[in-house]
């Protein structure tokens, strides 16, 4: 496996992509997370992928803030299809969810930046247990989709 210590990652090593394991306090939990710059064998981090990485650490805090109200409307707009998925607890219903309640249904495992300078969080999704979820951070914008459109 091979290392490298980049100028804005840090050091990374080579696992089908350049990764690192990082704790970071994410929605109030603190986690062991991948840091993971996309590239195949024998590609070296871009200088769009540091960027990017660099905007994200640069804005980290107001993501803090703005990603419960994006999981909250995500949840309450697609709630008829998740409530297909699974059987929703009353305490998590369309009528009893919350920003504290929604954080509590995903667990980010993985920050991942893609060779077009796109990032965005991997989770573990209580509703999507076999796919998870991506909430993806474009032009100060943020979006939740599955995660296949950001990987």
């Amino acid at each position: 496996m091979s290392e490298i210590i980049d100028e804005a990652f840090g050091k990374m090593e080579y696992d089908s992509s350049w990764v690192r394991i990082e704790k970071y306090t994410i929605l109030g939990r603190q986690l062991d997370v991948r840091i993971v710059a996309q590239a195949y064998e024998g590609q070296e981090i871009l200088e769009i992928q540091r960027k990017a990485f660099l905007e994200f650490q640069n804005r980290f805090s107001q993501l803090e803030q703005d990603i419960p109200d994006k999981l909250l409307e995500y949840y309450l707009n697609n709630y008829e299809s998740i409530s297909e998925m699974i059987e929703i607890p009353e305490k998590i219903d369309k009528d009893h969810i919350n920003r504290d309640l929604i954080i509590k249904l995903i667990k980010v495992r993985t920050i991942y930046f893609t060779r077009k300078g796109q990032y965005g969080y991997l989770c573990d999704c209580a509703w999507e247990q076999e796919h998870g979820i991506a909430i993806i951070f474009t032009n100060n914008e943020i979006s939740i989709d599955e995660q296949d459109v950001l990987i």
